[in-house]
Parts: C-alpha cells; sequence; structure tokens
C-alpha cells in the first residue's frame, strides 16, 4: 500500500467516530483502559504506540486498540487526539518524535500524575506551550500495570482534573472536558501549580510512605516475624507499594518541590505525635486521631457521593397506635435534646475539661458533636450517654478541612453560626433537604450585630459564609422568636468585647441562663433585659435532666388514659424548663411534682394519673411561653370537656404556627370540631375518631398524633415518622416498658 493509499484509510477510519482517530503513546494500564473504555463505548477509532513491542501486539490481540502505529507522520498528521501515557521522565522524547508532524488542530494531552514537568518539557520542545497542548490528569488507578491489566471502567465515578494554560485553544479544552466525561469521569479544572501540590499531599505522598514503610521492616531484624503476622491494616495500609516503581521514582524526581514541602509537614507532624506518646498525652493523641477520623470520614463521605450509582432508598415509616392503653411504670429519660446541644456547645468553649452526663447523643445532637470535632475539639464518649469534652476556650477552635455540613439540623446551625463569627478563621455553612430552602434573616442579623461579614445565597438562606471580623458590642433586641435563637443571641455575647446586652423573651432565656451558670457564666435577667459580661466558660461536671418533649408527651398520654400511674424520676420542670406542667394541673391534670436542684437545673419527680380534664382559654402571651408543647395543649383540648380557646397563634414565628393548622386538619379528620379565625383557635373537646394522618416529618407534631390516638375509636397511623425514630430511639423500648401500644410499619 503506497502512502497516499494509508493516508486515506485513516482519513476513512475516523468516519462516524464522536472523537475520530485517537493515539495512545504508552500502553500501560492507564493509557490502555482509556482505550478501552474509548472503544467499547465506540467513541473513537483506536491507535497505540510503544517501544514494547509486546504490549502492542498484546493491546491488538485483546481488543484494547484497534491498530498498531509509530510517531510518524504518516500516524500523527492523521490523529484528532493524541493521549501521552508514557512515564513523565519520557515525555520530552515523545514530544520531539512527534513535535515535526503535530497539527495545530490536534488535542494533544497526558494522563501524568505531575503536571509541572510536562508543561517545562513541552516548553523546551517546542519554545513555549503550544495552545493545543493541555495536560490532564485522571484521579484513578490501581497496583497493577501492563495493557492486561486495562479495564475500561477504571475512570467511571474517579475524577479527572484537567490544567489548562493561558493561551489553550479553548474548543480543544472543551473537548477535553468531553473526552474525560465520555469514559464516565467527573471533570475538574486546577492550574498545574495547585495540581502537583496537592497530589504530593494526597497521592504522591502516601505512595512514599508506604515504599518506605516496606523497605524499612522488610530489612529489620524482625522483619519475618512482621510480614507473617501481619493483619489486614498492614495489607491495606501498604497496597500501593505494588505500584510501578520505575513510575514512581520518576513522579518523585519530577515533582521534587511539592513533595518535600509536603514531606516536611508530615515530618514535623510525626515529630509532635512522638513527643505525645514519649510524655504520655493522650488527649492530644486522642485530639490527633479524632480530627484524622473525621478528615478521613468526610473524604468517605465525598468518595460515596461520587461512586454510587443510585440514590439510597428511603423507605417511609409510620407508626400506629392501638387506643385502651394504660400508661403504668417508673421511667428515668436520657437527657433534654435541646440541652445537649447547647451543653456540648459550652463544654467545647469552655477552659478545661468537662464531664457530660445523661446527654442525648442520637439524631442531630451528633451534628454539633461533629462539627466540634472537624474543628478539633476532643470530645470522648465515656459511655452511651457519657462525654468527656477538652475545651479549647472562646477563640480556639481550629479551621476545618471542609465546609460544616450542619445537614437538617437548624439547632446546630443555630448554635454554631455565632461561635464560628466569634473566630479568626474563614469557614462556610452548607445543610440538606428542607432546611436549604428555610430563611435564616433573623439569626443572619445576629451575627452581622456582632459584626461579622456573612454571605449568604438569596433570600438569607444556606449556604453561608464567614469572614472573618472585629467583634463590636452586642446589643440586640429579640421580642420573639425561638429558643434556639435565644441560644444564639447569648452565644453572641460571650464574643461581645464589653458588656452585652439582650431585650429578650424570659421563656427564651431561663433554660439557657441555667445551663450557662453551669459553666461559671453569670447570665442576669431584670425583667425583659438580659445582661452578660464576657467571660471564658470553665469546664463543668453536669447531668442534664430529661428531655422535656419527652416529658410533656410522656406526661399528657399519662393523663388522657385510664388506669394510668407514671412516675417520671428526672423530669425538667419550672419554669425554666416551661410553664407546661403548671398549664395541665390548671385545667385538672392530676400530677404531683417533688422538687430537687441538679446542677442549677430545677428537676423533680412526676407522678402522674388519669383525670378528667377542664376547657381552658389561653392569652397570647401564655400561648408564646407554651409553644413548644403547643401541640400538645391542643391535644389534651379535643379531650377536654366543653370549648377551649387559644388565642394569638399568628403572633408566633410562622413555624409554630405551621405545626399547629397541620395538627387542626388532623383533628378535624378525626372529627374534633375546630374553628381557626384570625389567629383564635377554637377546639370541642369529644372522641377522636382514628384513621390515617401525616406528621410531615415533624417531631413534635408525630408525638402529639400519637397522643391523640390513645383514646381514639380506631387504631390511629401515623405517617412520616423517620425523624421521630432518629431524634427519640428509645421510642419503641420506653412505650412497652410504660404499656404504649404502638408499632412500627415499615
Amino acid at each position: 500500500m503506497n502512502k497516499n493509499d494509508s493516508e486515506n484509510v485513516l482519513d476513512s477510519q475516523r468516519e462516524g467516530k464522536p472523537f475520530g482517530n485517537v493515539l495512545i503513546v504508552g500502553l500501560g494500564m492507564i493509557g490502555g483502559s482509556f482505550a478501552k473504555a474509548l472503544k467499547e463505548k465506540g467513541l473513537a477509532t483506536l491507535y497505540g504506540a510503544d517501544r514494547r513491542e509486546g504490549e502492542l501486539a498484546l493491546g491488538v490481540s485483546t481488543g484494547v486498540i484497534d491498530y498498531p502505529a509509530a510517531l510518524t507522520a504518516e500516524y500523527i498528521a492523521h490523529m484528532d487526539v493524541i493521549v501521552l501515557a508514557t512515564p513523565v521522565r519520557a515525555m520530552e522524547s515523545v514530544l520531539l518524535e512527534i513535535q515535526p508532524h503535530l497539527k495545530d488542530t490536534t488535542l494533544l494531552t497526558d494522563v501524568g500524575s505531575t503536571k509541572g514537568s510536562v508543561v517545562s518539557a513541552a516548553k523546551k520542545v517546542f519554545g513555549e506551550v503550544p495552545a493545543n497542548f493541555i495536560p490532564s490528569h485522571p484521579i484513578a488507578g490501581a497496583e497493577k500495570s501492563g495493557v492486561l491489566a486495562a479495564n475500561s471502567q477504571l475512570f467511571e465515578k474517579h475524577m479527572a482534573i484537567v490544567t489548562p494554560l493561558v493561551d489553550s485553544n479553548p474548543a480543544l479544552l472543551d473537548r477535553l472536558h468531553q473526552l474525560w466525561s465520555a469514559v464516565g469521569s467527573d471533570v475538574v479544572s486546577m492550574d498545574v501549580e495547585h495540581h502537583d501540590h496537592v497530589l504530593a499531599s494526597s497521592s504522591h505522598l502516601p505512595h512514599l510512605l508506604a515504599y518506605t514503610l516496606v523497605d524499612a521492616l522488610a530489612n529489620s531484624d524482625r522483619s519475618q516475624d512482621v510480614f507473617k503476622f501481619a493483619a489486614g491494616g498492614f495489607r491495606d495500609f501498604t497496597r500501593i507499594a505494588s505500584s510501578d516503581p520505575v513510575m514512581w521514582r520518576d513522579v518523585f524526581l519530577s515533582n521534587k518541590e511539592a513533595t518535600l514541602a509536603t514531606l516536611d509537614h508530615f515530618t514535623e507532624r510525626l515529630a509532635v505525635m512522638r513527643t505525645a506518646i514519649e510524655q504520655g498525652d493522650g488527649a492530644s493523641m486522642f485530639g490527633v486521631f479524632t480530627r484524622a477520623k473525621s478528615a478521613r470520614d468526610h473524604f468517605l463521605r465525598l468518595l460515596e457521593q461520587r461512586t454510587s450509582a443510585v440514590p439510597k432508598e428511603v423507605r417511609p415509616v409510620s407508626i400506629s397506635v392501638a387506643p385502651a392503653s394504660s400508661i403504668k411504670g417508673c421511667v428515668s429519660l436520657s437527657g433534654d435534646k435541646s440541652l445537649s446541644h447547647k451543653a456540648i456547645t459550652l463544654a467545647c468553649l469552655a477552659h478545661g475539661v468537662s464531664h457530660l452526663r445523661n446527654v442525648d447523643l442520637t439524631g442531630d445532637v451528633r451534628v454539633t458533636v461533629q462539627a466540634f470535632r472537624d474543628m478539633g475539639v476532643v470530645i470522648e464518649e465515656v459511655a452511651a450517654d457519657q462525654l468527656r469534652v477538652h475545651g479549647v476556650g472562646l477563640k480556639g477552635l481550629k479551621a476545618p478541612i471542609a465546609p460544616i455540613n450542619v445537614h437538617q439540623s437548624s439547632v446546630s446551625l443555630h448554635l454554631l453560626l455565632p461561635v464560628l463569627a466569634g473566630q479568626d478563621f474563614p469557614v462556610t455553612l452548607v445543610g440538606e433537604g428542607a432546611l436549604l430552602n428555610q430563611p435564616m434573616k433573623a439569626l443572619f442579623n445576629l451575627v452581622r450585630s456582632m459584626g461579622g461579614h456573612v454571605m449568604t445565597a438569596t433570600a438569607d438562606c444556606l449556604p453561608v459564609s464567614l469572614a472573618p471580623s472585629t467583634s463590636q458590642r452586642v446589643s440586640l433586641v429579640l421580642n420573639s422568636g425561638s429558643k434556639r435563637l435565644h441560644a444564639a443571641a447569648l452565644l453572641a455575647m460571650l464574643y461581645s468585647p464589653e458588656g452585652a446586652e439582650l431585650q429578650a423573651c424570659k421563656y427564651g432565656v431561663s433554660q439557657v441562663k441555667a445551663l450557662f451558670s453551669c459553666f461559671g457564666l453569670d447570665v442576669s435577667l431584670n425583667g425583659s433585659v438580659v445582661s452578660l459580661m464576657p467571660a471564658t466558660p470553665q469546664g463543668a461536671d453536669i447531668e442534664l435532666p430529661g428531655d422535656v418533649n419527652q416529658t410533656a408527651w410522656l406526661t399528657l398520654s399519662a393523663v388522657l388514659s385510664p388506669g394510668s400511674r407514671l412516675a417520671i424520676e428526672n423530669a425538667f420542670v419550672g419554669e425554666m424548663a416551661s410553664p407546661y406542667v403548671s398549664f395541665l394541673q390548671s385545667i385538672g391534670a392530676n400530677i404531683r411534682v417533688a422538687e430537687q436542684q441538679l446542677a442549677g437545673f430545677e428537676v423533680g419527680k412526676l407522678d402522674v394519673s388519669f383525670a378528667p380534664l377542664s376547657c381552658f382559654e389561653l392569652a397570647a402571651a401564655d400561648v408564646y411561653g407554651l409553644r413548644n408543647e403547643l401541640a400538645f395543649v391542643c391535644v389534651a383540648a379535643a379531650y377536654a370537656s366543653g370549648v377551649s380557646v387559644i388565642r394569638g397563634l399568628s403572633d408566633l414565628p410562622y413555624y409554630y404556627e405551621d405545626r399547629i393548622l397541620s395538627l387542626v386538619d388532623a383533628l378535624t379528620h378525626f372529627g374534633i370540631v375546630c374553628e381557626y379565625s384570625s389567629g383564635n383557635l377554637s377546639i370541642t373537646g369529644g372522641v377522636p375518631l382514628g384513621g390515617e394522618v401525616d406528621c410531615a416529618g415533624d417531631y413534635r407534631l408525630a408525638l402529639a398524633m400519637l397522643a391523640l390516638g390513645l383514646r381514639s375509636r380506631e387504631v390511629t397511623k401515623v405517617n412520616d415518622c423517620q425523624k421521630l425514630l432518629e431524634e427519640f430511639t428509645e421510642l419503641g423500648s420506653v412505650a412497652a416498658q410504660l404499656g404504649f401500644h404502638c408499632a412500627v410499619v415499615q
């Protein structure tokens, strides 16, 4: 076949193929996998060039490539894409061979793990980096080598980094993005220098450590026993030491500066760890281990997001309630969830070690714990409900390695944001689900009043970024708002350079006031004026009282159920917790309270039994104090004799009103007569019919609906209870212990 015939054949091969003729120079595992992926998808005609004739022959015989090729004008001039998959130190010699024949319209790229040396080689050969040469690097591989290790799925759900230069051809750059996307990669762009430093840390250093460790152990006096008794951890850590030694020698020689900088940083941290072991400094070691675990868990979450083929199925969860339960027994409840969030926050900001007992570590409390661990706080789980927290002081937090994810925890967001506004590093907070669509104007304005630089998404929603700023005196007015907003305000006051002042509602502050006093902070409440002098919290030993919501639900359930005899040993009582118990007593509930003082909290034993309830009328001021228990109040009204009136619902923050309107729909569905007009609600007591209702994932609403079904005529089924079971993990065991007949249905 003469030259013209050969060229015609080459030109005809590209027809109907999106990427035309593609030449892979170097048929190792990476080059072979790339060729195989394109070939199986029918995206190109694949040519291969390799100095190892055996690999080239295997490439053709195994179907990795279509045709062998040489680095001559006959082939180079007819290629649409050329991929350099040779060792990085061989790049210069390969570029010298193809340079005379390369067309400006041919996309030239590489797959090397260092970019600076490749760019330098291109400049040396071409005089400057040609516009059609755009380096790239797939973050994928294995310890195997050679064309027989080619895997067409190698790049699926893995990152591919493109490192364009200032003069790169934009059309070819776009084509390079398409090329990597076509083999399943998630493509990102990065500048050359940043790429080399990132890879020196994430890839090159781990390989160096693995090689060095295996070599050191192999040459030790106990080498035979070391390898004989080594287990899975040694295998996993040293797996990458089976990679191609030639390739990695070239990598370290080509990326010397970035590797040395990363190695020096690691050596410094290793010296710190050696000192901690030598001095028996367990807290320092634990801090390193927990921060490392947090960082690796973050990496695994990112990896799972990239590699997950299908979204996880979330199965709906319902709870059915059989009527005629009687609540009997004695119970000690897990710690109050809201106080658990706040106690952990203050312990992290304290000077010294805090011991927290009866902490609720379920649900979104874990979000708060994880956030502080991500910022360098050592938090030890001594038992299932006990923590030992090594406080770092008000401004001792460290910058996290990634944005802090509060998931769907509004409480965590409210507590973390003012604390982070007082730190000296920038940080971003992100969320998930419904929390992303909730406007947080009041909270963001509170942080702005601290002097914080707040950058948010549109409509004051997440994500939110904070930049370091100069703190200023905090002076706030909160005539209404949630307890979490009041807690955020008090935390903001800790960072005020002078005394801070807050106009607030007593029902929003009194609970937090008690907790602050446990950490040596003096919060004074004079009418509606709250004052707090700046001071660092001190480590404390605290046992938290039982959860307020669980107490409210169980108390109401026992009051409504004939034959009930309930004792709650560690109930959080008094107006410091809520006026709820006093309210129930005022409408006829049979509740006896034996109070005691526990670490600043009013804690009491509640003895509760069945009693008929009378109708009532609540003024707007009373409604505000009962806002968190208002769904339970409405259920009490549904069983009370006569017509009960609840005023001022429209004055509450919207989410409280929305919860009650959802409950009103359920009451009406159950045959209870309700009328709502101009913020006032009337409920005529009766016997609920029962049936199927939906709590829309609302924790308190779900509990209220369960109580509503206790004496209904038929079985009550409450849908969308997944959040309830996440937040109240002991629901099943508590219900079984006390005789509350309910069952989880999926």
